[in-house]
């Protein structure tokens, strides 16, 4: 199987290997032999005569076979590059290629093709690769001894992901993603996660069974929740707008870093790698 690597989880992937098979192939060797054979016979006929009188007229005659045999081996070394594509080819040859969800149980490894992707929470996430990024480096906090802002933005982000629906095809049931966000480059060959939804994917991974959409948290949105709560539970004594439509839209709060926040069930893949298949041509 030929396949594009767009995302690989490859420590998940080189332990799971590693208990289906922990030999990895270095090297091959491919022996070839030659041999070649050849026979010959020689046949000698002596006549002996005597004319003398006639009275004598010997033949003898011989018969000799003479066999040769000669032999040679060639051996050529081929190394063989050990790479991610490599490893997890292994994973998806003893992975299950399912088309729909029956008869799947939890922590079964699984295959799914034609799978189209969607980011759920974009909004957050393109603010969130902001504060990680380099913008607020060095930037501190007046007053606060030195207090640098880009440590604490990397330290709330820290187990935030990416989350990710997926549509598999011509059935009704919806796939739920994460890609733990990291403060390098998550995917492989300079992708992105705008990559993904381009066309249709195939995912590699673990079944763990139906979950509801807000269950997939982190801390950001905990903190979050923790400031709304706050904010509804300490009035301000300044405000002296008494309309009623302003003070609901207070409580109400606005919460960016909140998404997928519904009772709707998802099939929760445990994520391996996102690959696309490649189509060749057979050589003649």
């Amino acid at each position: 199987m030929i396949f594009n690597i767009y995302y690989i989880n490859f420590p998940k992937v080189y332990e799971i290997k590693m208990m289906l098979s922990n030999m990895i192939m270095l090297n091959k060797q491919l022996e070839k032999n030659n041999s070649a054979e050849g026979e010959g016979a020689i046949r000698s006929k002596l006549d002996l005569g005597t004319k003398f009188l006639n009275l004598f007229n010997v033949e003898a005659e011989g018969k000799a076979r003479v066999v040769g045999t000669t032999s040679q081996k060639v051996l050529e070394t081929f190394e063989v590059k050990t790479t991610k594509s490599i490893i997890l080819n292994d994973i998806i040859e003893s992975s299950r290629e399912i088309k729909n969800f029956d008869n799947i149980q939890e922590g079964e490894l699984i295959r799914l093709d034609n799978i189209s992707l969607s980011l759920e929470n974009e909004p957050e996430l393109r603010l969130v690769k902001l504060f990680t990024s380099d913008a607020f480096k060095g930037m501190n906090v007046p007053g606060a001894n030195g207090f640098d802002m880009n440590n604490l933005f990397n330290s709330m982000f820290k187990d935030y992901a990416y989350k990710l629906k997926g549509e598999l095809k011509d059935v009704d049931e919806e796939i739920l993603i994460k890609i733990p966000l990291t403060f390098e480059s998550e995917f492989e060959s300079s992708y992105s996660v705008d990559d993904l939804f381009i066309g249709r994917v195939s995912l590699i991974g673990l079944y763990k069974g139906k979950i509801k959409g807000g269950d997939l948290r982190n801390s950001l949105e905990f903190f979050q929740e923790i400031g709304n709560m706050q904010n509804m539970a300490i009035p301000k004594e300044e405000d002296e707008i008494q309309d009623s439509q302003y003070e609901e839209i207070q409580q109400d709060g606005f919460t960016p870093f909140i998404s997928i926040k519904n009772d709707t069930e998802y099939h929760y893949i445990d994520i391996l790698s996102i690959v696309q298949l490649i189509n060749t041509q057979n050589k003649k």
